[in-house]
């Protein structure tokens, strides 16, 4: 779900089709936004195309701009949930400027993990209330970037940097040693080709102070221009991760909720 659709899709292990798309439904640009988002979640609930689903697991993809991810240096040391939410929530406050009391931070804590995520808790009472009222059992709420990552990461080639494409914005995963070290959400200038691509990743890793990537390994529908050689020399490979038609017809609500599922 994204500030303007929601999408709902069907995952199954024994069927032929292991994907389908069952419905979409606009957010009305009203009021509330997750107001709003909890009404286009309901419409689709009642839909005839989502009859029948009532005591089935669901999981949420959301949009990364619903949600703040950050990255924190926790303190040495700590181990205990209570230090590194601390951590996590002085990190908040530093970042945005003011306190999490409106925010729901994730609480899959493990020391020495370096990102941590939060989402409005107006958002969050809007999922489970739709959960709820609906007879569905929440499985997993995530962030677009997360389920992504988590669908890719053994996938990335030694020196590989991973790219998450989506309405307009490049989300960049710095790795080194097979760690990620930094995110950014990037927005993608239009008509960028490969020169922009080829100069934005080395001046992220000169930011960064890391070794430039060996190449980028891609998931979302990349700009035919990406494909094509570069003017200037030292052209960074581009890897796509998907197959190049796979949800090439479906709305943008729709391919973002296909990243949590691995079909």
């Amino acid at each position: 779900m994204s500030r303007s659709a929601v999408a709902v899709l069907r995952s199954s292990r024994w069927s032929g089709d292991k994907l389908s798309r069952l419905a979409e439904q606009e957010v009305l640009a009203t009021g509330d936004v997750y107001t709003a988002i909890g009404q286009a979640i309901d419409t689709l609930l009642r839909s005839a195309a989502c009859a029948g689903h009532a005591g089935w697991p669901v999981s949420f993809v959301l949009d990364d701009d619903l949600l703040r991810l950050w990255q924190v240096a926790l303190p040495t040391g700590a181990t205990r949930p209570q230090d590194l939410a601390a951590a996590a929530a002085m990190r908040f406050q530093v970042l945005y400027g003011e306190s999490t009391a409106a925010w729901s931070i994730n609480t899959g804590w493990a020391a020495g993990a370096p990102f941590f995520g939060a989402m409005p808790r107006a958002l969050l009472f809007q999922l489970e209330r739709a959960a709820a009222a609906h007879k569905l059992h929440i499985v997993a709420i995530v962030p677009h970037f997360a389920a992504a990552w988590n669908r890719w990461q053994a996938a990335l080639a030694k020196g590989a940097w991973y790219g998450l494409l989506h309405d307009g914005v490049l989300t960049v995963a710095a790795v080194e040693a097979g760690v990620l070290r930094a995110l950014r959400p990037l927005p993608v200038p239009a008509g960028a080709g490969h020169d922009w691509l080829n100069q934005t990743l080395r001046r992220e890793a000169l930011l960064l102070d890391l070794a430039a990537p060996s190449k980028l390994m891609l998931s979302g529908q990349a700009p035919l221009s990406w494909s094509k050689p570069s003017a200037t020399s030292g052209d960074l490979p581009l890897v796509l991760l998907e197959p190049a038609m796979a949800g090439v017809d479906w709305p943008a609500s729709a391919r973002l909720a296909r990243a949590g599922s691995a079909a």
